[in-house]
This record gives C-alpha cells, structure tokens and sequence, in this order.
C-alpha cells in the first residue's frame, strides 16, 4: 500500500510540474529531459508513468480540466452571493492577465491539434456549467432579472473570454487585454445588464470598495 500511495505522489509531482513547464514555455520547448531534470528523477521513472510527451500533454490537460483553477462553488466562497462571487471572479481574471501565457496554446494548435480540441471543448464546457451555476444563484437569490436567457449569456460569456486571445479577430490590442480597465469595464458591463433592481445597489457596494 505505501509503494502505492508513493507512485501516485510521484505521479502527482510530475503532472504538476510538467503542468507548470508547459503552459509557461509550451509543448514544444519542453523536453522530457527537461521535465526529469527539474525533478530530479531519471527518464526511465518518467516512462514507468507516461508512454511517451504526447501521453503526459494529454494527462496533463485531463489534469486541468479536473483541477480548475477558479470555481464559483469553491468551499472559500461559501455564504457570499452570486455578485460577489463573480466579483471574485473578476479578481482572478485581474491576476491571470499580468501573467499570460500563449505558447501552450499555440503549440496545441499547431502540433497537437486533437488534443487541442479535446481541452478546447472541454474548457468551453466546464466553464459554461460554472457560469450557469452563478447565474441560476443569483436568480434565485433575486439578483439578477428573472426573464435572463441563461444559455445565451453564458455562450456570450464563454466565447468573449476563451477567445479574447485570438488574433485572428484582433480586436483589442494585446495592451489593451492586459488592462485592468478592460476586466472591470466587462464585469460592470456583464452584471449591470443581468442584475435586477436589487442586484445593482448590491453591486454598486461591492464596485466601491
């Protein structure tokens, strides 16, 4: 049991740094030497777990999508409202966009394309089920209108935000992605048009502070 539980730390480890490596430098610049080597494990212990680079990207895709890393139901949100919830959001995002990371994404497209759609499917899924949940709450709670049409706000949603990289629409520079201006203007923008009434006096306290 113990030589178990070991080989799945050690399988954890490497997913997690392998994780790390190719979404700040890509797939293609990332070596399995280079992966051992941060590890200090010898190649051979790298294949007892992967078949092969194309194996590990897949499984560390797979590990992506089950270890998000926001969630509207995570545990430290309990008891705040969907408003603050998404405001949290709108804080993350604020985060990720100092630090953006293009060349997993380009490489996936260019040498590993149905893993590409795989994650890219999966991504747009798992981030449409978050959406709805917080807009499904905020209805409830009398937040935001009844009357919304949740499947078009989230699609809305879904695609501004997974495709607001991609350069053949080239609508913003990429100055202006980075900006924090931008991420607030689209919160406000986002939560004024779904909220009710009651919803904006909460938002307008939560935007001043």
């Amino acid at each position: 049991m113990y030589y178990i539980c070991k080989m799945e730390s050690q399988k954890q480890k490497i997913l997690e740094s392998a994780c790390e490596m190719f979404f700040q430098c890509g797939t293609r610049s990332v070596s399995m030497d280079d992966i051992s080597k941060k590890l200090a494990i010898s190649k051979k212990t790298l294949y007892q777990y992967y078949a092969n680079k194309q194996d590990l990207i897949s499984q560390v895709l797979n590990w992506e999508l089950a270890h998000p890393k926001f969630s509207f139901e995570s545990p430290k949100f309990e008891g705040l409202n969907a408003i603050e919830r998404y405001w949290k959001f709108y804080q993350f995002v604020s985060e990720m966009i100092k630090k953006p990371y293009h060349s997993l994404e380009f490489d996936l497209k260019k040498y590993h394309p149905e893993l590409w759609n795989k994650f890219k499917s999966g991504k747009m899924k798992l981030f449409g089920e978050e959406l709805k949940l917080n807009i499904k709450q905020g209805i409830n709670e009398g937040l935001y209108r009844q009357e919304l049409n949740i499947d078009i706000i989230t699609n809305l949603l879904v695609r501004f935000y997974l495709n607001m990289w991609n350069e053949e629409y080239d609508v913003f520079s990429e100055e202006e992605l980075m900006s924090e201006e931008l991420n607030r203007e689209l919160t406000v923008y986002h939560l004024h048009g779904i909220c009710s009434i009651k919803g904006i006096e909460c938002l307008r306290k939560i935007s001043e502070k």
